[in-house]
């Protein structure tokens, strides 16, 4: 009966290091910061992404700020409908569709709740009423 005490406590205590070990690494490891202004193609526009706070936490939603501009004439594109979707993928995590609401002058603004930290792929995509062909960029996001 003694021994099995023992084995019991000697397993908690090694349980309780372990997690103390991975809390402890996971502190002093340097996490790749997201960029303070990410910018890429969908189709024929620009997509400029911030990310406020940077990085965002998990404790709270991260303010998403998309801008587009026409390739061409470098005009804001001011008529979009702007969707994101976000996904870790290394957990195999989604969160659901978010509607992008226009700030005018080519500004977009959308609310994400990112909830594990780690690295996070949004892919924003842009429609134009009307039309059927979609346009679509993704960006790194760094959650804390």
């Amino acid at each position: 009966m003694r021994r099995a005490l023992i084995v019991i406590a000697l397993g908690i205590i090694f349980l309780i290091l372990i997690t103390w070990i991975g809390t402890f690494l996971d502190s002093i490891v340097l996490h790749r910061a997201t960029p303070q202004v990410q910018t890429a193609q969908a189709g024929p526009y620009k997509v400029i992404f911030q990310v406020n706070p940077n990085p965002p936490l998990i404790t709270q939603p991260a303010t998403l700020l998309i801008q587009l501009l026409s390739n061409a004439s470098q005009q804001p594109l001011t008529n979009a409908h702007v969707t994101l979707m976000s996904n870790m993928e290394t957990m195999d995590m989604e969160l659901d569709k978010v509607e992008a609401q226009s700030q005018g002058n080519g500004t977009y603004v959308a609310k994400v709740q990112f909830s594990m930290s780690g690295t996070w792929k949004v892919q924003v995509v842009v429609a134009l009423p009307g039309e059927k062909q979609m346009f679509n960029t993704s960006f790194e996001v760094v959650a804390q």
